[in-house]
């Protein structure tokens, strides 16, 4: 299934005074950099995304250009994610449909990639060498995991996470992709992150604690375990 069609857009107001400069993401001269940053997924609790309230800059991802809009419908995030080879660079198979490159050229907003995209100067290529020059350790296994980097990288003292089913996703997304994001959630929030995640999900939360609820947790895990050779390898 490909890619929905790109709506006309307009930019919020409430988008972030950002700018693609010397090769990074930056607020523009003058303006007071945002302290809570939110980044999200397709599950339920992508309700809770704080679409309109100015403390907070909103991160997108591949094509959620339908999705990240504020209450009048407009894109409504500050920055943008396609961490993907782009399709007319390679050989293989293709990660993006028209719709995708479409976007990935238009992008009003800083986007991220992982190669030099002229063709859109809000473009920027993602710094991985410089991100593990400076000692992020080389556990990159899904866009997710980019994101909460870069909240570190940026000193955000908020970080909000919404909508990131992992644990009832594909068999990728539930055991590579997963692992991958818990340990940057953990890593965030013992450097002193706030880690604020909708009480029903659980990308940080278990079923029961091992021990003390001992029957209670074997049982939901083994539910759950058993669920696994239902799910599709990946999208």
């Amino acid at each position: 299934m490909g890619s929905p069609p790109i709506k006309d857009f307009e930019l919020s107001p409430l988008v972030a005074p950002l700018e693609v400069r010397d090769g990074r993401v930056q607020y523009r001269a003058g303006e007071t950099p945002r302290r809570k940053v939110a980044i999200f997924g397709g599950g339920p609790s992508i309700e809770h995304v704080p679409w309109d309230d100015p403390d907070w800059e909103i991160w997108a991802i591949n094509n959620f250009w339908g999705i990240a809009r504020d209450m009048r419908g407009k894109i409504v995030a500050s920055r943008w994610w396609e961490i993907h080879q782009i399709s007319d660079r390679q050989s293989g198979p293709s990660p993006q449909d028209a719709n995708d490159m479409q976007w990935i050229n238009a992008c009003p907003v800083p986007i991220y990639t992982v190669e030099d995209w002229p063709k859109n100067p809000h473009a920027v290529r993602w710094p991985l060498e410089d991100m593990l020059a400076k000692g992020y350790r080389d556990f990159f296994a899904c866009t997710f995991a980019y994101q909460i980097v870069q909240a570190l990288e940026d000193g955000f003292d908020e970080l909000g996470v919404f909508g990131l089913e992992l644990a009832f996703g594909t068999k990728r997304e539930t055991t590579v992709e997963r692992a991958c994001v818990s340990y940057w959630l953990g890593l965030a929030e013992g450097r002193g992150m706030k880690i604020t995640i909708p009480e029903d999900d659980v990308v940080l939360r278990h079923w029961g604690r091992y021990g003390f609820e001992y029957w209670e947790e074997a049982n939901e895990t083994r539910e759950y375990c058993q669920s696994y050779d239902l799910r599709d390898m990946a999208h």
